[in-house]
């Protein structure tokens, strides 16, 4: 079979920067293919030559057969482009109906065509009901959908999805992969898609690794863990931090990561207890070590290790002027709530929310977009005023020191924080002075922000042109200007390249574990969720979840079983026949996700219920159950309960 997308050496330069090169791939019919990369990786630029939209003279590229360098316009009427961002593509005045129609108007489709085609895929995404509703008032994962329509209305053989779910909250995101498998299985599409979330790979048939301009590995999700270069640990160490940094420094270990509680080690060294004995050479306890299977993102990271500098930790050591909090210290309560409630009219965004951290805590704050996660952050800096309830941050009450909390918490807004027209050293200066530091101190701190940043003799640069895991940095390091108890970050990473937001999260940790700061977070990646020390999952204003990620994931494996991964000749089928008897069951890729309290007794009943209608069962495989399934089963729960 002629594959139906074919590129072979294709480049792409703009000025001194190599967006893309010498990129080679080819994409076969019906299949899911996706290009994985963190931002600035030439996802776009590559996806754009690819459609015909920008040309290029270096490299072969055919599509449905046809040579788009030569001739774009040729396959325009037969190929969808979704580009990225939250409903760009959308006219945000006009209604969804209305957005339907003016994409069916320009690709020419007949007009009774338009309406059947139209009410089946409003049905199918279950924007029927909101027709009239303008775009510029979709959440992102309405308008998400909303543009999938509108790039299908014309029934394209090839879609091209440039980065589709990023910004989408867990459930959303399900949702659009339940519409892409949907039309893959019912039209026979094949889809282009790129993506910044490595976890987003196992749901491809076929996937490559871009990392500046270049892929670094290509094959099927289940393949690409064993290309791995090196081997994978987890480790339970009695001073996190300590061992943190001395297995730094051991030969044979390539990157050590915090996860939580734990540590991951990406090593090429054949005895764990070489590990275990070098840390505790150095005194360092080790509780437990033990192998651990890699994910998409461990095999990125080996690919690209040594790229990126140490978190500079003597800096941050001189920036707070000691080390931090004694262990004592840590038991207190940072931040206190009790049935904060906050409404707007009618509307009630917090429904009763209770919860504490403790000094020194990382702490997730996980929900879907709309949840109440920033109107509760915005509570507790002071921005908005609690309609009921009580809190308190560092003793301080919520209703009676808003202005001295102020002084004590450092807040990173969900959008960049920081104004892009200015220079890095003008936005820091902004900051120092909002949060009143003193002229000589200021002077002290920006030029330590610099270094935090990797923005040393950069103070004259606009902040608009630094690449996105740099401006992260030097956002951060302007919430911290103050020295404050408690940072908030909201969606700190959304966007930022693995390796970016790798050290983004070594700075939390160091802030948490060795300054004794406070941290609130909020994001949307779910592995993100279990570097956390506890979370709390926020739905519709409730709390629905609250606990360590493995206490929780426990909780789910009680209620509805343990994960299994099965290959199939047919996965769309299978799940049609066994979700009647498995509730939770799902399309994952090329695989089959089941859920099921009885795994051992059920792979029998299983082989034979798919074996009687003509699927061959391939292979069984117990799976450690991803923090989205977590996510979205107690958001689903809750949802189901209050019915």
């Amino acid at each position: 079979m002629t594959p139906i997308i074919q590129a072979h050496n294709v480049s792409k330069r703009y000025k001194d920067v190599e967006a893309v090169t010498g990129v080679s791939l080819s994409v076969d019919r019906g299949e899911i293919f996706g290009l994985i990369g963190p931002d600035g990786a030439g996802k776009s630029t590559l996806i754009h030559i690819l459609t015909g939209v920008l040309r290029t003279k270096e490299g072969q590229v055919t599509v449905l057969g046809k040579d788009v360098l030569k001739d774009p316009e040729s396959v325009k009427t037969s190929i969808g482009l979704l580009p990225q961002g939250l409903g760009l593509a959308l006219a945000a005045e006009l209604s969804i109906e209305e957005n339907v129609n003016f994409f069916a108007e320009i690709n020419h489709v007949d007009p009774r065509r338009r309406e059947e085609r139209k009410a089946l895929l409003l049905e199918k995404t279950q924007l029927a009901p909101f027709r009239g509703r303008q775009a510029k008032n979709l959440s992102g994962g309405m308008k998400q959908k909303l543009a999938l329509c509108c790039t299908l209305i014309h029934e394209p053989e090839l879609l091209f999805l440039d980065e589709p779910t990023t910004g989408v909250d867990p459930i959303s995101r399900r949702e659009l992969w339940t519409l892409i498998n949907g039309m893959v299985r019912e039209k026979g599409l094949t889809v282009f898609l790129t993506t910044s979330y490595m976890d987003e790979a196992a749901r491809c048939h076929r996937v490559a690794l871009l990392h500046q301009g270049k892929i670094i590995e290509e094959g099927k999700p289940d393949a690409l863990p064993f290309k791995l270069e090196g081997k994978l640990a987890e480790i339970e160490a009695e001073d996190q931090h300590a061992a943190l940094t001395i297995l730094k420094k051991m030969p044979g270990v390539k990157i050590v990561y915090p996860m939580g509680e734990r540590l991951s080690a990406l090593h090429q060294i054949e005895d764990l207890n070489e590990i275990k004995g070098y840390a505790e050479r150095s005194g360092i306890r080790i509780k437990q070590i033990e192998a651990r299977a890699p994910s998409i993102e461990d095999v990125f990271l080996s690919k690209v290790a040594g790229q990126s500098e140490e978190v500079k930790e003597e800096v941050f050591e001189e920036f707070f002027q000691g080390k931090g909090i004694s262990t004592e210290k840590r038991s207190e309560i940072m931040i206190e709530t009790e049935s904060l409630e906050k409404k707007f009219g009618d509307f009630t965004a917090v429904d009763k929310v209770s919860f504490q951290v403790k000094r020194g805590e990382i702490f997730g704050f996980l929900g879907p977009n709309g949840a109440g996660k920033t109107t509760t952050i915005k509570m507790l800096c002071g921005l908005f005023p609690p309609t009921a309830g009580r809190g308190t941050i560092a003793g301080l009450d919520l209703f009676k020191h808003s202005f001295e909390i102020k002084k004590s918490i450092g807040y990173m807004s969900q959008k960049f924080s920081l104004y892009r027209d200015l220079t890095v050293a003008e936005n820091i200066q902004l900051y120092g002075g909002i949060y009143g530091v003193p002229p000589q101190e200021l002077k002290r701190r920006l030029e330590l922000i610099l270094k935090i940043a990797d923005l040393e003799g950069k103070g004259g640069f606009i902040t608009g042109d630094l690449p996105m895991g740099i401006k992260q940095r030097l956002a951060l390091g302007c919430a911290i200007i103050h020295k404050p108890e408690c940072i908030f970050l909201d969606e700190p990473t959304s966007g930022v390249d693995p390796v970016a937001r790798r050290k983004f999260w070594d700075i939390i940790f160091l802030l948490s574990r060795k300054m004794g700061v406070t941290v609130l977070v909020t994001t949307h990646y779910m592995d993100e969720a279990e570097q956390c020390d506890r979370l709390l999952l926020i739905h519709r204003g409730s709390v629905v979840a609250l606990g360590r990620s493995e206490e929780l994931k426990n909780q789910v494996n009680e209620e509805i079983g343990t994960l299994l991964e099965l290959g199939t000749s047919d996965p769309f089928l299978a799940v049609e026949i066994l979700k009647k008897h498995f509730p939770h069951c799902l399309i994952y890729g090329i695989n089959v996700h089941l859920y099921t309290a009885s795994p051992d007794e059920a792979i029998p009943s299983i082989r034979k219920t798919l074996e009687q209608n003509q699927i061959a069962l391939k292979d069984v495989r117990k799976r450690t159950m991803p923090f989205e399934d977590v996510f979205v089963y107690f958001c689903e729960k809750t949802q189901q309960d209050k019915k």
